[in-house]
């Protein structure tokens, strides 16, 4: 009788492993305000993309142009490459995203002991030095995405 009584009660015993639904019902509940707290975090991230965008195009166009400035300076002829005809302005750039982009590139010259410098304001004595201004826009707009201004120390580096 022993051996019967303890089949029967082995029987009726629940299984130790698994989720009951109570457990289920409560896991789908953290997940749920969980994701509804990240999902306007997301949705920003996501409508901001293309401005994010816009301005690293902008800032690639800017810095392509510096280089190229650079580059003419150091080849050997200094300023004597540096003018606004080898560097022309450029209008409507579409580089593929959702904007078109104006470019800009001013050079002006700076002659010794004629005030104030184009580039700083203050009054400069030294050697002839152009200032030379990097700027990209939004086409047909105002808004500034990327300006450098560089003089001659900054074009050695």
């Amino acid at each position: 009788m022993n051996t019967m009584e303890t089949e029967s009660t082995m029987k009726w015993k629940s299984p130790s492993h698994g989720f009951t639904l109570i457990e289920v019902i409560f896991f789908i509940v953290v997940v749920g305000v969980s994701m509804a707290g990240i999902t306007p975090l997301y949705m920003t991230v996501l409508s901001n993309l293309h401005t994010l965008n816009d301005g690293m195009q902008a800032e690639y166009l800017g810095w392509e142009s510096v280089e190229k400035l650079k580059a003419a300076y150091a080849n050997g002829s200094g300023f004597a490459k540096l003018t606004e005809v080898n560097f022309p302005s450029e209008s409507g750039i579409n580089l593929g995203g959702t904007v078109l982009f104006d470019r800009t590139i001013e050079i002006e010259g700076m002659i010794p002991g004629k005030t104030p410098d184009p580039c700083t304001g203050q009054a400069y004595n030294g050697e002839l030095f152009k200032c030379l201004t990097v700027t990209v826009k939004v086409n047909g707009s105002g808004e500034v995405l990327f300006i450098e201004r560089m003089v001659n120390s900054d074009l050695q580096n």
